[in-house]
């Protein structure tokens, strides 16, 4: 099954407020295709929260003169709908970002599947008293930078190639009206 990861960063608490994106191509477990964007948010979700970058470590300055988000999504999008299946640690929370961000610049609608690695980690390893990105790596022996787009992207879709997908667990996204 070929597998993407996906993962946002965003500038504040506005819905849509991208200001990193990271994707990762996984054929077979391996790596194919990886590529991460610093984005300059859409006008009036540009301002930094401090406890943001507190945690993934851009500020305005990293970002002011990086694209918009719509310059980057033809290449995002070409990579999401090349796999079978999305892969997102959190998917709510990713998903509502991508919704929001598709309506504010008013992008054509996208569809495609998706499993949230969070539900996943949960069923598998019931045990675990946490299911934080950071725990499930350390399951596995993955050592990331945590809130970096791109490792997040990465180390999920990674986990989850080893782990399978269990049935029922694939879910349909979609932004059509």
């Amino acid at each position: 099954m070929r597998l993407a990861g996906l993962d946002f960063e965003t500038a504040n608490k506005k819905s849509g407020s991208i200001c990193a994106a990271g994707c990762v191509l996984l054929a077979d477990g391996v790596v194919t295709e990886s590529r991460e964007w610093l984005i300059y948010p859409h006008r009036g979700y540009r301002w930094m929260l401090p406890e943001f970058t507190d945690i993934h470590g851009l500020s305005f300055w990293d970002v002011r003169d990086r694209p918009d988000f719509p310059d980057i999504w033809v290449e995002l999008r070409r990579m999401l709908l090349a796999a079978d299946c999305v892969i997102i640690h959190h998917a709510p929370f990713d998903l509502g970002q991508l919704r929001s961000v598709l309506a504010l610049y008013e992008l054509p609608p996208v569809e495609f599947d998706y499993a949230d690695s969070v539900c996943i980690s949960r069923k598998l390893f019931p045990a675990m008293t946490s299911h934080t990105l950071d725990a499930m790596a350390g399951r596995f022996g993955i050592t990331f930078q945590h809130h970096d787009a791109l490792a997040d992207a990465t180390t999920c879709a990674t986990i989850i190639a080893q782990t399978g997908i269990p049935d029922g667990f694939i879910r349909h996204f979609s932004t059509a009206h």
